[in-house]
């Protein structure tokens, strides 16, 4: 039985339509419970699964951001954010995927983003979802950092309040990177240097590392 994937097995049990070939909506199988997703840091969704038998890990959905060139007028623009992806990991009863499935990519219609001077310099490119998402990340990273440490949050928030907003409604972060790596301030800074507890990465790190 453990080489047998989970959902196969309610599905013959339950007598339901379709296999793990077919797409499913998993939320309408009312033998699996979920959770919500597992987000990191940087607010970006990892994974979401679905269980059964309280714990027995069933179907684990991961999400992927893509990355790559994107050609425009002729000129490669590396590592730029072409859309995203998300597969579907079907387990066994040991616990191991012993199937995935890959689903088709959604990719951004990329538009040119202009420097803003008059001229036709481009400095990048985006699209409406694109944005959203990048919004949504940088909104979540902020609730994750205020949840996980509100003492930090606060100074870090109270110090750099007009560099901090504007990164969060703009993504444009140079001036808050300045200000955290150009700090002055000893006793700011005794705070970032503290190693955050069971790593081997500074709190300054830390929060450069949670920023977009």
């Amino acid at each position: 039985m453990s080489a047998q994937i989970v959902l196969d097995y309610f599905l013959e049990k339950f007598q339901t339509l379709g296999n793990t070939l077919t797409d499913i909506n998993f939320d309408n199988l009312s033998f699996f419970t979920t959770k919500e997703k597992i987000i990191d840091m940087k607010g970006q969704w990892v994974s979401k699964s679905y269980y059964a038998e309280k714990d027995k890990e069933a179907i684990r959905i991961t999400y992927d951001k893509l990355y790559g060139i994107h050609t425009h007028n002729g000129v490669e623009w590396p590592n730029t954010f072409l859309g995203v992806g998300k597969s579907i990991h079907y387990l066994d009863w040991a616990g191991e995927i012993a199937y995935t499935k890959k689903k088709q990519p959604e990719y951004f219609d990329l538009q040119p983003v202009f420097v803003g001077d008059g001229t036709e310099t481009v400095v990048g490119f985006s699209s409406q979802k694109q944005r959203q998402i990048l919004k949504t990340e940088r909104y979540n990273a902020d609730d994750y950092l205020q949840a996980k440490n509100p003492n930090l949050y606060a100074l870090l928030y109270a110090r750099y309040t007009q560099h901090y907003d504007y990164y969060l409604k703009t993504g444009k972060k140079t001036n808050l990177l300045t200000a955290i790596n150009g700090e002055t301030d000893p006793d700011i800074n005794a705070v970032f240097n503290n190693l955050v507890f069971g790593t081997d990465i500074t709190v300054r790190e830390l929060i450069l590392m949670n920023l977009q």
